[in-house]
């Protein structure tokens, strides 16, 4: 099989996904680098380690918004670089592969039972789209209190009726609602929660339509809180993937001469959150600016977003 065909068929659930938050993308991303070490027929570990980022870029490149992915492939290239030999090599690629999508697992519980806690027991919160992390934050608050939902439908693939079909299975009362209906919506709730692709320069990058539902939520008074696990927090000076055109067909068949915009992503600025509440802490701006600072990556992937050539502010 050719290998550049090889590395589309690889990464071809990635970039199909257009339901999907970051977490179950990066559960996906995680299936694909586990088998990828022994279908890569490298011969050295130079051979192994160039395979290996190849195919870690492309999967970048499938889902560029998704912090996860950053994190993941970023923790292969440096298994990879400090093994001693090609097999050492495989295994280390495997093995911290498995730890990373086992921890995903516990990384989203452990948010949802830190941000459970955190919910009003009674009146409504509200949420866009569908974030795995959030649901799990709403399914863990299930016998806290008389807690009502509302979910944004989140145009134009609606994933937020999923969420809402989720939420009325386990018997949570949830109303959905369409995206324009955010600011008629908000200032009847006590608390908005959203979930992130990522977080960096730019602020949390989410789903359209989170800017309009936090400035809503700001001028009623209301918290906005953002839950996230740590593997989505970008390090700083590191660019957030915005300029996502999406095919118009998604919105409108439409007539000639007109043009459809369709990007799923956009930036929701810092000041506009009351806290991140991630699986260790509920950080405030300036801690996540702190915590920012630390984070280091590989410098193949430093590279990457330089040739991609995206801009650190929206």
């Amino acid at each position: 099989m050719d290998r550049h065909l090889e590395l589309d068929v690889l990464v071809a659930p990635l970039r199909n996904d257009v339901l999907s938050g970051a977490a179950d993308i990066a559960r996906v991303a995680a299936d694909v680098l586990l088998r990828a070490p022994l279908r890569v027929p490298a011969a050295t570990l130079g051979e192994l380690k160039g395979d290996l980022a190849e195919l870690c870029l492309a999967i970048l490149d499938a889902q560029p918004a998704m912090a996860p992915l950053v994190a993941l492939v970023g923790t292969v290239l440096d298994a990879v670089g400090a093994a001693p030999d090609v097999d050492e090599g495989r295994e280390a690629a495997r093995r911290v592969v498995e730890a990373f999508r086992s921890e995903l697992e516990h990384r989203t519980a452990r948010v949802a039972a830190r941000a459970a806690p955190l919910l009003p027991r009674e009146g409504t919160v509200l949420t866009l789209s569908s974030s795995s992390t959030v649901r799990e934050a709403l399914l863990a608050n299930e016998g806290r209190g008389a807690l009502q939902v509302v979910v944004l439908e989140g145009r134009p693939m609606q994933e937020g009726q999923h969420l809402a079909a989720a939420l009325a299975r386990a018997a949570v009362p949830v109303t959905l609602a369409v995206d324009a209906a955010a600011t008629a919506l908000v200032p009847r709730c006590a608390m908005v929660l959203l979930g992130a692709d990522s977080i960096g320069d730019a602020g949390v990058v989410n789903k359209v339509g989170s800017v309009a539902v936090a400035s809503a939520a700001r001028a009623a008074g209301i918290p906005v809180l953002v839950l996230a696990d740590e593997t989505k927090i970008l390090p700083t000076g590191f660019p957030q993937h915005l300029g996502d055109q999406r095919p118009s067909r998604e919105v409108w068949h439409a007539p000639a001469g007109v043009r459809i915009w369709n990007r799923y992503f956009e930036a929701l600025p810092m000041d506009s959150v009351t806290s991140v509440v991630t699986e260790t802490a509920a950080l405030t701006p300036g801690d996540l600016e702190r915590y920012r600072r630390e984070i280091r990556l590989p410098e193949e992937i430093r590279d990457w977003a330089r040739r991609r050539g995206w801009s650190r502010s929206p």
